[in-house]
């Protein structure tokens, strides 16, 4: 193989030596083309290393970029309740629980970018390599977007409710949702602590919640 791809290789790694990219866009259609190629290596460690000056370090902040890149999409786009990702369970207090699983699962890993920042950004810098800070951002605000809907599931399922109907299971109904708006109302809590605030609809509709 060392012969075979010898002149891509030796084509490429000047090119990833010099490459000098604005923005991430720029990173992610770079590496596309540098895994298309390296990917026609069965063995691609043993290969490199017969090709002395191989830009091993860059390689490696590339494609941990894209990575990271990948991975806080991922978590913005799983809580995104209108969003692709989403399944949807089949009443309201499964739905609760979707909701509260989805942010449990991910959002340590997003307190952990917000800590890691500055080192991760100052490693991808040595290799000249940008990386958008704004997904950490926009992830923090998706956790919002995450209170808004739970705190309008459970207000919307408890205003369906008929006050007049006194009855066993509308009782039993109206007590698992009372429970519900409770544990609504600290979730929403925890992403306003988490994201830093809310807007001014997430503000009115935890104001609606307090209220009941």
């Amino acid at each position: 193989e060392r012969e075979t791809y010898a002149t891509m290789i030796q084509d490429l790694r000047p090119q990833i030596a010099a490459f000098a990219p604005c923005d991430m866009p720029q990173v992610l259609a770079f590496t596309r083309e540098v895994e298309r190629r390296l990917g026609l290596l069965c063995d691609e460690n043993m290969v490199l290393k017969g090709f002395e000056g191989w830009p091993e370090r860059k390689v490696e902040c590339l494609r941990e970029a894209v990575a990271r890149h990948a991975e806080l999409s991922r978590i913005q786009s799983g809580w995104d309740p209108h969003g692709a990702a989403w399944r949807t369970r089949p009443n309201v207090i499964a739905e609760l629980e979707n909701v509260l699983e989805r942010f449990e699962a991910s959002s340590a890993t997003v307190e952990w970018y917000q800590r890691e920042r500055d080192a991760l950004d100052k490693a991808y810098r040595a290799q000249g390599i940008p990386f958008d800070w704004d997904m950490v951002k926009k992830a923090r605000e998706s956790a919002v977007a995450l209170a808004r809907y739970a705190m309008q599931l459970v207000l919307d399922a408890y205003g369906r409710l008929d006050p007049t109907d006194v009855g066993k299971q509308t009782c039993s109904v109206r007590g698992q949702l009372r429970l519900a708006m409770q544990t609504a109302f600290k979730f929403a809590f925890r992403c306003h602590q988490f994201a830093g605030g809310f807007d001014s609809e997430a503000t009115s509709l935890f104001a609606a919640l307090k209220a009941r």
